[in-house]
Parts: structure tokens; sequence; C-alpha cells
């Protein structure tokens, strides 16, 4: 079922500012960047808000949940590339770089990337999951 090498499924999202709005609240982060456009202009930042750097790692692990259902995340490390602004389509795709048996189990490590349009990268990721052997 799983192999080394192998493409994992995409998974997309529109990100919407409310969306960044319900994070906000979520997280109790009310910085400006996130919700208010005129606040990312007057610092220089651009002309839209900017997503929550949590939310793109919940992008991530999504898509993780997408390919390996009932899975567990051991382990994962980030590194933030990039910024993820309002109304963007994300992708996140990877691919699994080692498998090792472990009794009933099974320890697969992938690498993923989030990226918006026009391939900008804003997460890389590594990841190794504990899933269930068929």
């Amino acid at each position: 079922m799983y192999s080394v090498g192998s493409s994992l499924k995409n998974w997309e999202f529109l990100v919407p500012q409310e969306s960044m709005d319900t994070w906000a609240k979520i997280l109790d982060d009310p910085n400006p960047i996130h919700l208010d456009v005129n606040s990312v202009k007057s610092l220089g930042l651009g002309d839209k808000t900017i997503n929550q750097g949590p939310a793109n790692i919940a992008y991530i692990m999504n898509m993780l949940e997408q390919n390996f259902p009932n899975s567990q995340i051991i382990k994962m490390n980030n590194k933030m590339t990039n910024s993820i602004l309002e109304g963007e389509l994300v992708n996140v795709s990877g691919q699994i770089l080692n498998i090792k048996e472990k009794k009933s189990q099974l320890i697969i490590s992938c690498t993923l990337k989030l990226t918006a349009e026009g391939g900008k990268i804003a997460v890389i990721s590594e990841v190794d999951l504990l899933v269930k052997k068929d």
C-alpha cells in the first residue's frame, strides 16, 4: 500500500479572511496583520492580510490525515519560508522518504511542502508517522 518514493495525494484550500478571523480567536492572536489589510499596508508588508503560521501547519496536518487516516504524528519539523496571504489557493504535496516496520505498525517518514499560487513555498515539513499495518 505504501512505498518509498511514492507521492502523496495533494490537499488544497482557498484561504479566506473568515478563516484567519477564526484562527485569530482560537489562537488569541489579535495581531492586525491577520485581520486588517490597512495595518498590513502601513507596515509595508503588502496589500493582503497574512495567514497565521499555526494555520499553515494545520493545512499540512489535514493533508497527512487525508493520506494516512488514523495515524499518529510522532515527529514534525517545520521550516517556514514564506507567508500565505488572504485569498491564496494553497496546496500541500509530499512524498514518502522511508518506511520502517515496528511490530504491527509502520513508521513512515515524509517530506511535505505547502505552496501557494505561482509555486511560492511557504512551509517545508519533515514528518514521521506511526501507521497501523493493514
